[in-house]
């Protein structure tokens, strides 16, 4: 044992040859300034790396010749709040990632590219103004004009000065000279929010609201609890959002606000910028390094009290937290796929925890597992069971397309959605198509041999774009020219079936040739403030119809829409998915309530092959209850979850026959550790090594091992003991293992 002054430090290196913390000696120089979560350059081997503290230690158990000293503190102050390690240390053991891998979590995106703080120069009238002003002789017109606006305003940016006033920097050198005004170079931010808001007052609430604005008070007083608020689509649940943060502001109190989708967020930021103004901070992918980087500094530094952002908001570096609402909270892209493999609920569940925060779940759709719990008495269940303004919930219509086919209409529209379509447009209102995948076509099949063509790195065939006539995966992003004959027959044969969202575009082009339609979809958002723009389009009435993939079934709101069609409504039953049928109901009950949000009624018309399937005919009735009364059965009986905990052990590998023995040697492995533990033996439902569904994507074999067990906090705890084990075990270069506890997707 060593006394004196050491630092626990990870190394900023993935590799799990180094997942583990490393002590160093803190030198005197150091000694009034380190502080936990600081970023500090050591010496590694023969070379110097970045790392973080994550432990203060007097003493060590490493011997005085082999310590090393750190060699310099990286910033002034620390990256990561001291009171965050506890969560990143439940981060590394709940989704067994590297611990560096769960600091990068917490750290300002870009520092780690050495993002520079953003400066300029920065105008100010001079202290000796008025006494310089009698004797500094005459003025041009233009500093002249730069005096005046300082005097309205003090402390302008130079470059704002010159463009406002048409001066130029000989103008400002002659002020600065005459001792008239002072030039400092300042730190700025970046701004991500550019638009223009109108300020909003709140609504009166009605006794749906206030109850739930009530309990979530309450709780944020008493100092924590999860909230459930489920509410129909339009029952106003963004105004209780709004309003329990106004009242977690008036507490001293500060506030993070997920949103599933960046679709979704210039609307919410834009509501809350309306009520709180720059008081608000965004965070989502879609901002540049510097934007994020500057958006954390102003939330680290106090600059703001409220978050809005997408899944990796929640690690955003608020003092104070009270509340934390996840919108939407069904969504599955609150899971992230790559490492660590985390579920924003879940961080905001164990972040509500560690601080003393209440967590708020809306959605008019929760998932069965979340209103599983709060029908135990887990979370507190809050309904809203009617719109806003006493409007009614839009009336749905089930079109049987198979009917269709009997009739003779071979056209993606039937016969109803086009009378509706055509109804709108003449009355000037506003129409939603949802066709849940992105493209022209589906596939593209040969006519004489029946092979689909497909990706030549993915077990999956290839979709149509017409705009450049050609053939994409979306999952490698492998792009091929539509080929002239079939690449396994050469038979001329060849075409495309199946729909997309540009194939919807252009059928109703040839309906309806002067009909302003928008598309939003992955093609079309694709470059930095599209989302934006398309939803301003769309709500200032300048389209008529807003054709999309799920993207449009979520959270918006434009009170001119009063028609929705959903294309194809069974496109997610067909998904070897048990939650298939959820994700039925959840999909078509969101963009249903897309319809009817203003002072005209609503009218929804669902194009399926499966009429009778209750996903889809209950919801029809909105009726979620009774959906959720159906589904649990079916997974009681099936012990799916919320009767079981499902564990995911996915292995790709270039070479097939070496990963399919790979995984069955890694099967056997896990029965017999499971075998030999009673609490493992004894909260085994299944285990089974299969292929994925998926069976290649990028010419990497995929094999997955699902393993379900109980839900007892016994087993779940000793089935991660297991994973650490197996994970140790099984460690090849040859081989990739993805350990995901509770996947959202087995594809």
């Amino acid at each position: 044992m060593v006394d004196g002054f050491y630092a626990g430090v990870v190394i900023d290196r993935s590799s799990s040859a180094l997942d583990r913390v490393f002590h160093y000696e803190v030198p005197d120089e150091f000694k009034d300034r380190v502080k936990l979560g600081m970023r500090v350059l050591v010496p590694f081997g023969q070379s110097m790396v970045q790392g973080y503290i994550i432990s203060l230690d007097e003493a060590t158990d490493i011997p005085e010749h082999k310590l090393k000293a750190i060699k310099k503190l990286m910033d002034p102050y620390p990256l990561i709040s001291e009171k965050f390690i506890p969560l990143i240390m439940w981060v590394k053991k709940e989704y067994h990632c590297p611990l560096i891998e769960a600091i990068h979590c917490f750290v300002p995106p870009g520092i780690r590219v050495n993002i520079k703080e953003k400066k300029q120069k920065v105008a100010y009238l001079s202290p000796e103004y008025a006494e310089k002003a009698e004797t500094a002789g005459k003025l041009s017109a233009n500093m002249k004009a730069i005096l005046q606006a300082l005097e309205q305003e003090d402390g302008l940016p130079v470059k704002e000065l010159l463009i406002n006033t048409g001066a130029s920097q000989s103008s400002i050198n002659s002020l600065v000279s005459k001792g008239l005004i002072t030039v400092e170079t300042e730190e700025t931010y970046r701004n991500p929010w550019q638009y223009e808001i109108d300020a909003t007052q709140p609504p009166v609430y009605n006794d749906e609201q206030n109850k739930a604005i009530s309990l979530i008070c309450s709780m944020m007083s008493k100092g924590g609890g999860t909230v459930l608020l489920h509410g129909v689509t339009g029952s106003g649940k963004t105004e209780v959002y709004m309003k329990t943060s106004a009242e977690a502001l008036a507490m001293d109190k500060q506030v993070i606000v997920l949103v599933p989708e960046i679709s979704l967020t210039p609307q919410t930021v834009g509501r809350f910028k309306s009520r709180f103004g720059d008081r608000v901070a965004v965070l989502h992918s879609r901002l540049s390094i510097g934007e994020r980087y500057d958006e954390w500094r102003r939330i680290y530094n106090n600059k703001v009290d409220i978050v809005v952002g997408a899944r990796s908001a929640i690690f955003a570096p608020l003092n104070r937290l009270g509340l934390v609402i996840i919108d939407e909270s069904h969504e599955d892209s609150y899971k992230s796929e790559k490492r660590p493999r985390y579920h924003a609920r879940e961080i905001a569940q164990m972040r509500c925890r560690l601080e003393n925060a209440v967590l708020v779940l809306g959605s008019a759709t929760p998932s069965l597992e979340d209103y599983h719990k709060a029908r135990q008495g887990e979370y507190h269940l809050v309904e809203m069971k009617h719109r806003v303004d006493k409007q009614i919930l839009p009336e749905v219509k089930i079109i049987d397309m198979r009917q269709e086919l009997a009739k003779g209409n071979r056209n993606i529209f039937s016969l109803s959605l086009y009378s509706a379509l055509k109804k709108t447009l003449e009355s000037q209102e506003q129409a939603i198509l949802l066709m849940n995948r992105r493209g022209y076509a589906q596939f593209v099949s040969c006519r004489s041999c029946g092979e689909a063509i497909k990706c030549d790195k993915c077990d999956i065939t290839l979709t149509y774009h017409k705009r450049g006539n050609k053939l994409v995966c979306h999952y490698c992003g492998l792009e091929r020219e539509y080929p002239k004959v079939c690449p396994n027959c050469k038979s001329s044969y060849i075409k495309h079936f199946g729909l997309g969202t540009q194939r919807v575009e252009e059928e109703l082009l040839k309906l309806f040739p002067s009909v302003r339609l928008l598309r939003m979809d992955l093609d079309t958002t694709s470059r930095k403030g599209a989302h934006h723009d398309i939803i301003e389009a769309f709500g200032s009435g300048r389209y008529d119809i807003l054709i999309g993939t799920q993207m449009v079934a979520k959270g918006l709101d434009f009170p001119n829409v009063t028609l929705v069609g959903v294309i194809a409504a069974d496109t997610a039953l067909s998904l070897p998915d048990y939650r298939s049928s959820e994700k039925t109901f959840q999909l078509i009950t969101q963009v249903a309530g897309r319809a009817g949000r203003g002072s005209k009624p609503g009218l929804v018309l669902v194009q399926t092959y499966q009429p009778d399937h209750y996903s889809i005919r209950l919801a029809s009735k909105h009726d979620y209850k009774e959906f959720y009364n159906r589904e649990i059965e079916v997974r009681r009986q099936f012990i799916y979850p919320p009767y079981s905990h499902i564990i995911r052990v996915l292995i790709s590998a270039a070479d097939e026959k070496g990963l399919i023995n790979y995984a069955n040697d890694m099967l056997e492995w896990t029965r017999g550790y499971i075998n030999r533990d009673p609490v493992l033996r004894k909260g085994l439902v299944d285990i089974g090594a299969y292929p994925a569904p998926i069976e290649r994507i990028n010419n990497k074999y995929r094999w997955h091992i699902i393993i379900k067990i109980d839900t007892s906090e016994e087993t779940i705890s000793g089935y991660h003991r297991l994973a650490e084990t197996l994970t140790e075990r099984f460690r090849s270069e040859d081989f990739s293992t993805a350990l995901d506890f509770n996947p959202l997707s087995l594809l």
